[in-house]
C-alpha cells in the first residue's frame, strides 16, 4: 500500500537541520522520503518532497551541499513565496504564480513607502537590531535578542492597518515583510493544486512564526513540529491534532511522521514503528 502522504512539506532551517553549521541532517530522514517515493512510484502515486523555506535558492542549495543532502527535494518554496520544481539541479520558476507575487510585492511595497522610513527610524533610534539588505523586502532586519525582535515586531503590528495586505515574516531574531496572500501556506496550497495532490495527503513540519500559515488544517491534514519548535508552533500543532516530537530537528519530522502514521493505522514505511510517549 503507498504511503497515505503523498506531499511532504518541510522547513529547512530549525526543523530538519540544526542551527550549528556543517552538522549533518538526521539519516532516517532521507530513508523515510527513499521509502516513500520507491512506495509511491510502485503503486502509481509519486510521492513528492518539497522545502518550505526562508532562503533564496543560492543560499538554500549552497546549505544543501554543505550538509551533504543525499536526496534532493522535488519542488522548493523559496523567500515564503516563490515556487520552483527541481530538475537536474535546477531550479525552475512556477513562473504565473512568481510573476503575479512578484507584481503584488512589488504594489504593496511601493505604497507603502512611508511605513519603511518610519520603521528605518524606529529601528535605528530605539533598538540595536541590524538592518539587513534583502531584495525581497524593503526593509528586513536581524535583532540581537528575542526581546528586541518582539520590540519590532509590536512597533511594526500597530501600523500595519494602515497598509491592508502587509504582513510581517518572523523566523527568530530575524524579521522581513511581505504581502499577506503569499506565504509559506498558500504557496504549498497551489503546489497542491500544481502536482494534484490534497491537504488530506499533505504532512506539514516546521518550527518557528514563519512555519504557522502552512501548519493549519487547511494547508496539510497531518502536522508535525520537532522537539525544538518555539511554544507557539508547538501549542498550534497539539491543538489541530498534530504531533509535537520529543526529538529535536530532522529526528523529530521522522518520529512524528511515524507516530502519525501509527495513529492512522497505516504501515511503517521503514522497519517498526517506535512508541513515544
Amino acid at each position: 500500500m503507498p504511503d497515505p502522504i503523498r506531499l511532504l512539506s518541510t522547513d529547512l532551517d530549525g526543523t530538519l537541520i540544526d542551527f550549528r553549521p556543517g552538522l549533518p541532517a538526521e539519516p532516517s530522514f532521507f530513508e523515510r522520503v527513499e521509502a516513500a517515493r520507491a512506495r509511491g512510484a510502485e503503486a502509481g502515486l509519486p510521492f513528492i518532497w518539497t522545502i518550505n523555506t526562508g532562503r533564496w535558492w543560492q543560499s538554500l542549495s549552497a546549505e544543501l551541499l554543505a550538509r551533504a543532502f543525499p536526496l534532493a527535494p522535488d519542488w522548493v518554496i523559496l523567500t515564503e513565496r516563490e515556487i520552483y520544481r527541481i530538475h537536474n539541479g535546477r531550479a525552475l520558476a512556477e513562473y504565473g504564480w512568481n510573476r503575479r507575487c512578484a507584481e503584488a510585492h512589488r504594489e504593496l511595497f511601493a505604497v507603502a513607502a512611508p511605513f519603511w522610513q518610519e520603521l528605518r527610524e524606529f529601528v535605528e533610534s530605539q533598538t540595536g537590531a541590524e538592518l539587513l539588505p534583502d531584495p525581497g523586502s524593503p526593509v528586513a532586519l536581524r535583532a540581537r535578542t528575542d526581546h528586541e525582535a518582539d520590540r519590532v515586531s509590536q512597533f511594526a503590528e500597530t501600523r500595519l492597518g494602515e497598509w491592508p495586505g502587509l504582513a510581517i515574516v518572523r523566523n527568530g531574531v530575524y524579521l522581513r515583510f511581505c504581502h499577506s496572500d503569499y506565504d509559506k501556506g498558500s504557496c504549498l496550497r497551489h503546489l497542491q493544486e500544481i502536482v494534484g495532490i490534497p491537504p488530506q495527503a499533505t504532512l506539514a513540519a516546521g518550527d518557528h512564526y514563519n512555519d504557522l500559515p502552512m501548519l493549519t488544517r487547511r494547508s496539510a491534514h497531518w502536522l508535525v513540529c520537532p522537539g525544538n519548535a518555539i511554544e507557539p508552533v508547538r501549542s498550534v500543532v497539539l491543538a489541530q491534532g498534530g504531533y509535537a516530537a520529543g526529538q529535536n530537528f530532522a529526528a523529530g519530522v521522522v518520529e512524528g511522521w511515524d507516530a502519525l502514521l501509527a495513529q492512522a493505522g497505516a504501515e511503517p514505511l521503514v522497519g517498526e514503528v517506535a512508541a513515544w510517549e
